[in-house]
């Protein structure tokens, strides 16, 4: 048998002989190299005989020590070869000694990539400049090289970052991973398909067993029509986990069978919160303005107080969405005052057409000293922060648009000096509602005691507006102020009794905020009711834990009179007569000393969270805490809902539109899960595009082809 053929063999073999072999070859070197040193070792003998001189201790002491530690994996025969002890290879001895060559065999040897698989440990993964890293998880190797573990990760990238299951054919991938790893297989679409479908069941058990360990659930749901007009629902369940941190997962990403009417919503609804198991959990759920979500919240209303599971005494049920109410008061608004901004329109339409126009455009910005990063972009009328980001640009280039009309004399779209101001008097009021909506559709959502300082920012800006001295203002104020009225009283009182629970704001803010916003008649009356309802929603709070912690006292035999009077009989009257004092004394509840306190002073310069204060006073508010906990979590936007359909939207392009209900309903929660234990969101497809539009990398015109 020739010497490729030994190797090949020697790497067909046992693992456990070669790891056995292994470690005795390295036991041998050891002795060579303990040998080597006690040859080494100089003769304690001050006065050494000739033989001893002569001898193999003199031809040691000459010897150098060999310290590179490529030695512990290659064995030294007498005819000046090397063997890598794993694959059996043999190199030449090389006279000056180095050992660059036996380092690179072990680089690309196979078997010794086996060896050090079958070494137990983990492997850390530190977070990176993007932050995209799984929060506080290494990798555990346990014992050798787990290709299943490998299927494991890769269906957690293909899930996570929406890439489609044919990304595990690609070849250039498994090119780089067959470089990083000689032992890794391609995998199929189908063996992929079936790991991520595991990977996401995995995800859906540990959620399960999160949501047994919560008290209070808020859901927040919509509509969405894919690109073949099936209609979706999604439905995200919001919570605080017992470390006290706002969280939500999709729950439910199903198609619905139409029409989409409340019954077939509110159907389907039940249907998932029944799945998860978390039917007696639901606090309220926040729905847009639509007439059948309307329809679909009072069956789900019913469906509940049959069973008596309606949480906070009902008040707060059905949650309209004020992300869509303030859309719908900016709409009515700027169809008011909409003849105003046809120049400004149609003049950036007029130099987007052209790409000439547009570098002169530029040139002119340049030399009038305008910085030009910022690009002129049109806006969509049915999306009125486009027509807010619009008329913002436009007015940074004010001057420039002079300048280029003095040199295109088919430019006719000039705004005038009186349209230049009603341009900056909308776009100052748009920007108070486009701050508010950023918070509202922020991807780490705000808790709810921010609601009420928010929407206060929008009527004292609407009222502004409404009061102003010209007609053009007073006709886009007025438009939305009718709007604003109609809704504000259906969310008013949850803001209310959640800013009451922020230690930096308390009743103060409800007294003053109110007065701004309802007229001096009402106000005392709308006050009441916020503290109504809030001393209602603690006083069954109170009778639930007091009840559950007195009766855990009951259970308590070594505790109480009954427990003296066996032993200390002489004590029963002292402890009946404290009974008396207690029950004619009525001590200050946990609101009540909540709300003597001053408020909590804290710096505007450095965030504030809410909830890490009430985790950090729980003991001293035992059962306000609780009631704090579930009111803060309840979101009054359906905007972590909607931001699941541009994950279906990319799911379900019109390459991969033939998808299973059940496998992209796999997808976009498991997605959704796998993306919530990171760190750092997850960099998807769309995200990596827009970043990539931003790049501005120097290509040198010798490495391209241009003819």
């Amino acid at each position: 048998m020739s010497q490729s053929q030994q190797s090949t063999a020697g790497a067909e073999g046992n693992e456990n002989e070669f790891q056995v072999s292994s470690e005795s070859d390295e036991s041998e070197t050891e002795a060579e190299q303990q040998t080597n040193e006690q040859a080494e070792t100089p003769n304690p003998n001050p006065n050494p005989t000739p033989s001893s001189a002569e001898g193999d201790g003199s031809q040691a002491l000459k010897k150098r020590k060999r310290t590179s530690k490529v030695w512990k994996h290659f064995k030294e025969n007498s005819k000046k070869e090397v063997h890598c002890k794993y694959c059996k290879r043999c190199y030449k001895t090389v006279n000056s000694g180095t050992t660059s060559h036996l380092l690179r065999h072990l680089k690309s040897c196979g078997k010794y990539k086996r060896f050090i698989g079958n070494t137990s440990g983990l492997i850390p993964i530190n977070e990176s400049g993007d932050g995209a890293v799984e929060a506080a998880s290494p990798l555990w190797m346990n014992g050798k090289w787990d290709p299943m573990k490998d299927r494991e990760l890769l269906a957690n990238v293909i899930v996570g970052h929406e890439l489609p299951f044919l990304f595990a054919e690609y070849s250039l991938f498994h090119k780089y991973m067959k470089y990083n790893n000689p032992l890794h297989q391609k995998v199929s679409r189908t063996t992929i398909t079936k790991e991520c479908i595991k990977v996401v069941e995995s995800e859906k058990d540990k959620l399960k067993k999160v949501f047994q360990n919560v008290d209070r659930i808020s859901l927040t749901s919509d509509c969405w029509t894919s690109n073949r007009t099936v209609g979706y629902m999604c439905l995200t369940a919001h919570y605080i986990d017992e470390d006290w941190n706002l969280q939500k997962r999709i729950i439910t990403f199903k198609d619905l069978s139409p029409p989409h009417s409340g019954e077939v919503i509110s159907d389907a609804i039940l249907e998932a919160i029944r799945k998860w198991g978390i039917e007696d959990k639901i606090g309220t759920i926040t729905l847009d303005n639509a007439s059948s979500n309307d329809k679909a919240a009072g069956l789900l209303r019913l469906s509940f107080e049959a069973r008596d599971r309606l949480h906070f005494l009902g008040y707060f049920f059905h949650i309209r969405c004020c992300a869509h109410i303030l859309n719908l008061v900016v709409q009515d608004g700027i169809n008011k005052i909409e003849k105003y901004l046809s120049a400004v329109r149609e003049g950036v339409k007029y130099l987007k057409k052209s790409e000439g126009r547009l570098v002169k455009f530029g040139e002119i910005a340049t030399q009038l000293g305008i910085s030009t990063k910022r690009a002129l972009c049109i806006d969509v009328k049915t999306r009125w922060n486009s027509t807010y980001h619009m008329l913002d640009v436009a007015i940074h280039y004010k001057k420039a648009f002079k300048g280029y009309a003095l040199r295109d004399f088919n430019f006719e779209w000039l705004p005038e000096d009186v349209q230049w101001d009603q341009a900056e008097k909308v776009c100052k009021l748009l920007a108070v509602f486009c701050a508010t909506t950023k918070i509202f559709s922020g991807t780490s959502y705000p808790t709810s005691n921010l609601f009420l300082v928010e929407i206060f920012n929008v009527k004292l800006a609407i009222c502004q507006a409404y009061e102003a001295d010209d007609v053009f203002t007073q006709e886009m104020g007025a438009a939305m102020y009718m709007k604003f009225e109609k809704y504000w009283g259906e969310v008013n009182v949850l803001m209310a009794v959640a800013a009451i629970l922020d230690p930096r704001l308390k009743m103060e803010s409800v007294n003053f905020v109110f007065k701004i916003v309802y007229s001096g008649y009402e106000v005392q009356s709308r006050v009441d009711e916020a503290k109504h309802k809030l001393r209602a929603l603690y006083d069954m709070y109170a009778r639930k834990y007091v009840s559950s912690s007195e009766s855990t006292e009951s259970t308590d035999s070594s505790s109480g009179p009954s427990s003296l009077a066996a032993t200390d009989s002489h004590l029963i009257d002292v402890w009946q007569h404290m009974e008396t004092t207690w029950s004619n004394g009525q001590a200050d509840s946990d609101l009540d000393n909540y709300l003597k306190e001053a408020v909590f002073q804290h710096r505007k310069t450095t965030p504030f969270d809410v909830l890490k204060w009430w985790k950090t006073n729980a003991i001293r508010y035992h059962i306000l805490s609780k009631l704090a906990r579930d009111i803060l979590c309840i979101p009054i936007s359906t905007v972590a809902s909607e931001s699941a359909f541009s994950a279906g939207g990319r799911i379900l392009d019109d390459y991969r539109s033939s998808l299973k209900e059940d496998v992209v309903e796999s997808l976009v929660c498991g997605g959704d899960w796998i993306r919530a234990n990171m760190r750092a969101e997850l960099q998807t497809l769309q995200h990596a595009a827009n970043v990539e539009e931003d790049l501005n990398v120097q290509i040198p015109m010798s490495q391209l082809n241009i003819n």
